[in-house]
Formats: structure tokens, sequence, C-alpha cells
């Protein structure tokens, strides 16, 4: 008995040391980065007729991305307002929209310089991490605004990185994360256990769980804004599936990504694939799963060219000296949402016909 009560106190010991250490660096990680962090708001006038109706308020969160007052949040939070501002340091900053992605609900956002510079101070920017680093399990905290209540962190764990959820296909493997946000903290970042941001906190999922961009997408469409001034997502022209291999089929990879649907007068359907063609290869990334062909596609703009391996009725499609043909392509443009709903598949980089989930902005404001 002695010797059992003994191992259960050295078991808690050990089980409590660990909590406070996680309490310290979870303090420790919010404390570096809450300044970074601000609240914002947009309005939106509604008009009825020749008339002002009412007037809608949002508000969520948004954080700093560089010294120069730019900043995201997610583009559910300003939609199309009017009026956007922030509250930064105690301090009311009008912001300015640079540019709106719905494909993957992310807003570009620029604090007023004249403010700044009347105030005399220079935005604090939250260091940004790999995305590509995360694992099922990997811990993450979201930092928002609940409510109307000062920011606050939420803790939680990668429990997947989904490429749809429900009706709704995402433009590339989203975190989701078991972490409860509440209204107001819709647009705030993502962070790792070292207090970097992987991730933009876009949608809510059943309630206790939360799905974001991870940054290295959202880096992608905020140097598109950047330089073009909207993003530039480009599209293939296939409707893609994945199915788990049969049991005579002897493969090493047991999931096996094919084309269902070549869409008409694509860059797809000008190189030559065939629905049933199943994908192998885009550029020198290995495609086993519908994640893989979606962070390919993803980081291509409209223009750039690539290759796509595909095999044909169980074999490589090969050229006139028998060897696997890699297929050049170029990236075309967007297609109309027209396309995209009378496929009803899944699509990599098309627009969806569904908005995902947005986090509610804060309740009792109109």
């Amino acid at each position: 008995m002695l010797l059992l009560g003994a191992l259960s106190g050295a078991v808690t010991i050990k089980a409590g040391t660990m909590l406070d250490t996680l309490n310290q660096e979870v303090t420790s990680i919010y404390e570096n980065a809450h300044d970074a962090i601000v609240r914002v708001h947009a309005e939106h006038n509604l008009q009825l007729g020749e008339f002002p109706f009412e007037s809608s308020h949002h508000i969520g969160t948004g954080f700093f991305i560089d010294s120069g007052g730019r900043l995201l949040t997610a583009a559910a939070v300003v939609d199309n307002s009017d009026r956007c501002w922030i509250d930064w340091r105690g301090q009311r900053l009008a912001a300015r929209i640079l540019g709106r992605d719905p494909h993957t609900n992310l807003a570009l956002l620029q604090a007023d310089l004249a403010q700044l510079a009347e105030a005399n101070r220079r935005t604090t920017a939250l260091p940004l991490g790999n995305s590509d680093e995360l694992r099922v399990g990997s811990m993450v905290i979201a930092i928002g605004f609940p409510y109307d209540l000062p920011s606050a962190p939420v803790v939680g764990f990668v429990g997947g990185f989904d490429v749809k959820c429900g009706g709704h296909a995402f433009a590339l493997p989203y975190i989701r994360a078991s972490c409860k946000l509440s209204p107001g903290q819709g647009g705030g970042p993502l962070l790792n256990a070292r207090g970097e941001v992987v991730g933009l906190v876009v949608a809510t999922h059943q309630g206790d769980q939360c799905y974001a961009l991870p940054i290295r997408g959202a880096q992608k469409v905020v140097a598109d804004i950047t330089r073009y001034g909207e993003p530039r997502h480009g599209w293939v022209g296939l409707g893609v599936a994945e199915r788990q291999v049969g049991p005579t089929e002897t493969v090493s990879n047991q999931w096996r990504v094919f084309i269902q649907e070549v869409f008409s007068n694509t860059p797809a359907a000008k190189a030559g694939f065939r629905e049933g063609d199943t994908l192998v290869r885009i550029h020198t990334n290995d495609v086993r799963r519908l994640c893989d062909v979606l962070n390919s596609v993803f980081y291509y703009r409209c223009g750039e060219t690539t290759t796509i391996t595909v095999m044909r009725d169980g074999q490589p499609r090969t050229d006139v000296r028998g060897q696997p043909t890699q297929v050049s392509i170029v990236i075309g443009e967007w297609p109309t949402q027209a396309i995209v709903r009378s496929a009803g598949r899944l699509v990599p980089n098309a627009p969806s016909n569904q908005t995902p989930v947005a986090i509610p902005a804060a309740a009792g404001h109109r």
C-alpha cells in the first residue's frame, strides 16, 4: 500500500508539473502576442429606396502582419462593408480594405497610416510560422475577442486537415482544431507552441471546433493582393474524387485520386485528360489523396505552367519511347459560378457554390 501510494503521489506531482509548465507557456505566448491582435469593426449601411434603412455592425478579430499597419482578418467579418476601423491600444484607427478573397475567407486591411504617424506608433507584427509542420495532435492556441470582452486565448489541438466541410469544398486543406470559439473571435490568429501564426481562423465546426486557413495559403493570397490588387487563383478544369483501392489491387498506396469530369474548353480538356484517368503526380509532388491535389494546385497562378502525370486504364500514359508522359498544362482563369454548380464535384481551385460557416460577429451590435 505504501508503494502504491508513493507511485500515485509521483504521478500526481509529475502531472501537476506538466500542467504548470503548459500554463506558463500559454500565458507567455498570449502576453507576447496580444499587442498585435486587434478588434475589427465593419459597418454596412442598408438603403430602403432613397432613405437609409439601418446599419449593420459586425465585429471580429484581426492581427498585424507587419510594422506598417497591414492586418489580416476573415473576409466574413468585413464583408462588403462601407466603413471599417480597429481598436488597438485603446485607440480607434480607421482601416481600409486592400483586398478580399471569399474563396479562402481572407481579408487584408490597412490601418490608417496618418493616425499611426500622428501617434508616433508602429504596429507590432506577429511572427509567421510554417503551417506545413503541423501534425494531428499538435497544440495550437487561438486568440480573439469574445463578444465585448478583452482578448483571450483558447488552447486546442489539431484534429485533422480537411478538404471539405459538409457541402463546402475548401480551396486547400484547412486546419481543423479543437478550439471552442465565441462570437467575435473570427479572423483571429491560430498560433503554434512557439507563438508563431500557423493559421487564420475563419469558421466554426460543430460548436467545439474551428477551421483555420493555413498561413502558407494566406501568404499566397496576400502576395496576390499586394501585387495585383486581387487574388489570382487558377484552375485546370478537372473535377476529381478519391477512392480506396479494391482488395485485388496490389499497390503501395491504398487510395487513388481519379478524374470524374473534364470541363470543356479548359486547360485540362486541351491537354487531353479523360474521365477515369488516375492522377499520379503534379509537377514533382506525388498524388495519394485529394489534399495532395489541392496543396499542389492552389499555389499556382493563372498563366503559370506545370506538368501532370496520370495513369489511364491502369497503365501510365507513355510517349513513343514507352516512357511515362508528363503532360504540360497552362493554368487557366477561374470559371464562372455556373460551371461549378453544374458539376457538383470537388473542383481544385474553383470557387465553391457554398460559403463556409463563418464565426458570427459579436452579439448586440446593430
